[in-house]
């Protein structure tokens, strides 16, 4: 029975619930079930496959190319840096046997773990703002959209949003506009990175600590490079004066001033 990829979604969420123990087993299994959108038997391997890939240990049933990537995404985005590695070492092991016993070559799956054995120097959040920066190529987003989409954005919006069947959430969405829109440079110094996959890395810092309650807006979001970054943090700063439109501080001594302007 071939599994739509509009239960992907459905089968990621009801096994971690099963993992975390908000749903029995046979509860998940149920519910994935339904009105027979699915054989008990793929239920019962979706859910069995996620606790394998987040604890790390060998699954031998194989999820289709698409709902693999899923759960590695969402896997990552959940439970970080070891809930990727858990998972790639779990592909790795199903990969072996699988090889081993049907003396074929998967190169889809392949192609999947060594897709994700390069991101773990990233963040969860840097890892899905790259992710939504693709898919705003892929839909062909202009600057002009994502200004107008920007001054729209209310705090009352959900946090998670869809993009072409995909959920993020919405502040790495109004990171990602906010680093579109800046060209990817430090608004410092102008350094621009280039990755060797050919896309560009910058970090964002926050003017006003998230711990405080700051915000991610346009007008608290500054694109700094990894030594700027890391200086804003940690050295002597002092906020002269912070708008909606420009923030002015000095910083060890030098003194800046900044637009904060999208338009």
């Amino acid at each position: 029975m071939k599994i739509p990829k509009e239960l992907t979604p459905l089968a990621y969420e009801l096994s971690k619930k099963v993992f975390e123990g908000k749903l029995t087993f046979k509860e998940g299994q149920e519910q994935l079930v339904g009105d027979n959108r699915m054989n008990p038997n793929s239920a019962a391997d979706y859910i069995n496959n996620f606790r394998c890939m987040v604890e790390g240990r060998r699954f031998t049933r194989t999820n289709n190319a698409y709902s693999m990537e899923y759960f590695f995404d969402n896997i990552y985005k959940n439970y970080g840096s070891t809930g990727l590695s858990n998972a790639l070492t779990a592909l790795r092991l199903h990969i072996e046997y699988y090889e081993g016993i049907q003396q074929v070559n998967m190169k889809k799956m392949r192609s999947i773990y060594d897709k994700y054995f390069a991101i773990p120097l990233d963040t969860p959040d840097e890892h899905e703002q790259k992710e939504i920066i693709k898919e705003f190529k892929t839909q062909n987003k202009t600057k002009q959209d994502i200004i107008n989409e920007l001054k729209n954005l209310k705090p009352t919006d959900p946090e998670e949003v869809i993009i072409n069947s995909k959920s993020f959430k919405r502040d790495n969405r109004t990171v990602a506009q906010i680093k579109i829109l800046r060209d990817f440079k430090c608004q410092i110094c102008s350094t621009t990175i280039k990755k060797k996959d050919g896309t560009f890395y910058i970090e964002a810092a926050h003017i006003e600590p998230k711990h405080k309650k700051g915000r991610e807006t346009p007008d608290n979001i500054l694109l700094l490079c990894p030594n700027h970054h890391k200086e804003f943090d940690y050295g002597d700063r002092n906020i002269l004066l912070h708008d909606k439109e420009k923030v002015h501080f000095t910083l060890n001594g030098q003194e800046y001033k900044i637009s904060l302007k999208i338009d």
